[in-house]
């Protein structure tokens, strides 16, 4: 942990604070930024050295404009945590406006972030203020960074050079303030104040070194995080820490102060751990005289002090440096474990402002990108990284993660990101490019040696043939790298607009097509419906036809049951010498023709109603029609006899259909 200690002296040196535990708690409430700490704790120019607390903003208050001059000897105040409801008169001798410069009035609408979100205030600019200067007066004012910020309502795309004109600007004047959503909101003064109210203060004693500290830690804090903060000021080893003071039987490997049961404010006392040795000048006697009798303990106490790091290395007056992490380890086996190694370490090297990494495969990224249809197609950047090249660190911390680059990179790239230092992720990589990008990009990625690293592959897609457009090197400045990143995109457009139009004609032709044959089908499916609706018809009026038949063969059967059934109950005709009355009945049918029959006087009308039936003319078809009385004999009584109806000796009876 030299490097903590190296920045607390400075911090003390430059801040003239004796005390180590007010100067570690300035530096841990900052994150352990130097320049962040001293701009708090050391007072600005016009600027009181303690931050005045301000109340928060109400949107019922009607803010009064604050003034910024862009004049750059002026130094900004520290950032503030909330923007202030009004600003006092006296304020503006912290932020002079000469009278002589133009301003303009605009307001700041605070979509995310900050302990102003939600809120909208008024800001007076210089009329020659840049969307650069712009945003460092928003970190003073709100505490985002500038990197993180994302200012929308310009009525034309800006970037950080853009000077900000009434041209430029909406009809509202109002511009919106929002914040990357990765970005967590960490303002140093809700660090510094506890502004969730769960702030422990510890009143530690360091009784090795004779020393009291009072630090104050977020109630979140692991104990384990704690004591690594106390070997930073006492340099006593974790595991050679004694505490006294802690509650027992808890778990200090994920136990919080929350979670301890300890109180707001609680005394601890920590001592390094001392453990027995045989005395250095016995040991090497013991060893030069080569005893005989000398005990297992001996040795178990050489093999002690050897494995004991931190005595062994304070005897041989080594200092204690941990060797940087690679952003890929040597023995990753999964291309995405490996990515998501990359995207997180190199984040922890260089900040927050860093490119936005694809964290998937290469197949996905380009999937994301060259392999989109051409109205959505972004270029793929693959980022290739070697530690072992003295350009890595100055390349990406001056080129590759200035804002410009960032923002330029995430507008019109993908951004994908591999290291090479060890051999198996170079091997791993070679394989990549050969399979996505062909032979001829594989050669040229192995061709590249260590002090040709880092590098920045564009890859663009042509003709359907993935392929690199450029590769800018990493001794490029930043001026370099954004002018080859503008180049190669101008080139993408180029080709990209040629293929849109290609796309379209190609849609359009399709869109043709498809309609021919939607037609085609659509008459098609009407023809074969018609078809089928004339073979449904056919079949019903068939079925219809055959049904009739049936009924009628079936009627036919019955009336044929039936008149064979009634033949046999006629009696016969009588003769000529019967001895009993006879009426002779003469019918005449439809058509005029006539027939007789006789039967005997007493027989019942229904034997004449079936005589009938079984000649053709049933009695529900026909009528029997008497002339005089004119009557339907066949609706009279059918057991009353011929006599009784006076159709004796003889009568002639119509037959006529009902």
């Amino acid at each position: 942990m030299a490097g903590r200690d190296e920045i607390l002296a400075d911090f003390q040196a430059c801040s003239g604070i004796e005390d180590v535990g007010e100067a570690f708690m300035h530096l841990e409430a900052a994150n352990w930024n130097l320049l962040e700490a001293l701009q708090v704790v050391m007072p600005q120019e016009g600027t009181p050295a303690t931050p005045t607390p301000h109340h928060p903003l109400h949107s019922e208050l009607q803010p009064e404009v604050i003034s910024v001059d862009s004049s750059p000897e002026l130094l900004l105040p520290p950032p503030i945590p909330p923007i202030p409801a009004t600003i006092p008169t006296t304020s503006n001798a912290s932020l002079p406006s000469p009278s002589n410069t133009p301003v303009m009035d605009i307001n700041i609408q605070v979509l995310c972030g900050g302990a102003s979100e939600g809120s909208t205030f008024p800001l007076e600019l210089p009329s020659s203020t840049s969307v650069s200067e712009l945003r460092t007066m928003l970190h003073q004012l709100v505490g985002i960074n500038p990197c993180n910020q994302i200012l929308e309502g310009f009525s034309t795309p800006v970037d950080d050079s853009t000077v900000i004109t009434s041209a430029i600007l909406p009809e509202s004047r109002t511009l919106s303030l929002n914040a990357h959503s990765s970005v967590t909101y960490d303002n140093y003064y809700e660090r510094m104040n506890g502004a969730h109210g769960d702030d422990y203060l510890l009143l530690i004693h360091d009784e090795t070194n004779s020393n009291d500290y009072s630090l104050r830690f977020p109630g979140s804090r692991q104990l384990k995080e704690i004591k690594s903060d106390i070997n930073d000021l006492t340099n006593i080893a974790v595991r050679y820490q004694q505490w006294t003071g802690w509650p027992p039987n808890i778990d200090e490997e994920s136990a919080t102060l929350a979670s301890s049961g300890i109180g707001k404010q609680h005394h601890l006392t920590v001592r390094k751990m001392v453990k027995e040795r045989t005395p250095k000048a016995q040991r090497k006697t013991s060893v030069e005289t080569g005893e005989e009798n000398s005990s297992g303990d001996e040795f178990e106490d050489a093999a002690e002090l050897l494995n004991d790091d931190d005595d062994f290395l304070d005897m041989m007056d080594v200092p204690t440096t941990k060797k940087p992490q690679t952003l890929i380890p040597a023995d990753i086996e999964d291309e995405v474990m490996g990515v998501i190694h990359f995207c997180e370490e190199f984040r922890n090297r260089y900040g927050s402002c860093v490119p936005m990494f694809y964290q998937g495969s290469l197949e996905d990224a380009l999937k994301e990108s060259v392999q989109l249809p051409a109205k959505t197609r972004k270029l793929l950047a693959v980022y290739l990284h070697h530690d072992g090249s003295v350009l890595s660190n100055v390349f990406c911390s001056q080129a590759l993660c200035q804002i410009s680059v960032v923002d330029y990179l995430s507008a019109n790239f993908i951004v994908w990101g591999w290291d090479l230092t060890h051999e198996a992720n170079k091997a791993r990589l070679l394989n990549l490019v050969t399979t996505h990008f062909g032979s001829v990009a594989a050669s040229t990625v192995r061709g590249f040696s260590v002090d040709k690293l880092p590098a920045l592959l564009v890859i663009t897609r042509t003709r359907g043939t993935i392929e690199v457009l450029s590769v800018i090197h990493g001794n490029g400045v930043l001026d370099e790298v954004m002018t080859a990143l503008l180049h190669a995109t101008e080139m993408f457009e180029e080709q990209r607009a040629t293929e849109v139009q290609e796309e379209e004609a190609r849609e359009a032709r399709e869109a043709v097509k498809a309609e021919q044959d939607a037609a085609y089908l659509e008459s098609l499916k009407a023809d074969r419906a018609k078809a089928a609706a004339k073979r449904q018809a056919e079949m019903e009026e068939r079925q219809e036809r055959e049904r009739a038949e049936s009924l009628k063969q079936q009627e036919e059967a019955f009336k044929e049951a039936v008149r064979a059934s009634l033949e046999t109950d006629i009696p016969e005709e009588p003769s000529a010498d019967c001895p009993y009355p006879v009426a002779t009945l003469r019918f005449r049918i439809p058509g005029g023709e006539t027939f007789t029959r006789n039967f005997l006087a007493s027989t019942p009308l229904q034997v004449l109603l079936n005589f009938l039936h079984v000649k053709g003319y049933p009695a529900d078809e026909y009528k029997c029609l008497q002339s005089w009385p004119r009557r339907d004999v066949s609706s009279l009584d059918v057991s009353k006899t011929l006599m009784e109806y006076k159709l004796y000796p003889q009568e002639t009876l119509n037959i006529e259909e009902r």
